[in-house]
């Protein structure tokens, strides 16, 4: 048997949309590309060396292909025997490349429980970060994880699957309202 055949194993991934911080760092980045283009041009003009206008596509491509996966990438997660593991997906040529940000176990968690049930708790408000990793947060189907991490309380806001929904109880006491809408 496989840890994909596994009853205790959950993988999940999908598209991050772009909204709130990540919407406006978009709009932000390509206003910068503009200007990057604009003051090179500008430079290049001003030092009469003109014909430096041919490398601006090729800087300006590579400036790009760098900067942009910082705002456009899908998100993961993978649930084995209690670990959960939570990170990006970058998309490259060679393929897909994940890079895990978010270890806990949840064993050790604080809270569990459905999104909207959490919003106007004093657990939610006193978590010093805020870890999205939603396809959006107008989804009906969202969990959220609180737990400690350094002295500080940390949270995962994450979409739920039938087969999470299951699992999350199984090896979380604090597990509250985690079935799948």
């Amino acid at each position: 048997m496989s840890e994909f055949d596994s009853p205790s194993y959950a993988e999940y991934e999908y598209d991050k949309k772009a909204e709130g911080k990540t919407r406006i760092f978009k709009y932000l980045l390509v206003l910068a590309y503009v200007l990057f283009v604009v003051l090179f041009f500008c430079v290049c003009y001003i030092t009469r060396l003109v014909p430096l206008f041919a490398v601006c596509p090729i800087v300006t491509w590579i400036l790009i292909h760098f900067t942009w996966q910082l705002v456009s990438y899908d998100v993961y997660y993978t649930f084995e025997h209690g670990h959960i593991v939570f990170g990006k997906i970058k998309r490259r040529k060679s393929g897909k490349f994940r890079s895990p940000v978010v270890e806990l176990d949840v064993q050790k968690a604080v809270l569990i429980t459905a999104y909207n049930n959490v919003l106007e708790t004093d657990v939610f408000k006193s978590t010093h970060r805020v870890h999205d990793f939603s396809s959006t947060l107008e989804s009906q189907n969202l969990i959220v994880i609180v737990y400690e991490k350094s002295g500080n309380r940390e949270c995962v806001i994450f979409e739920n699957t039938p087969k999470l929904a299951r699992l999350l109880p199984k090896y979380s006491s604090v597990a509250k309202d985690t079935a799948y809408h």
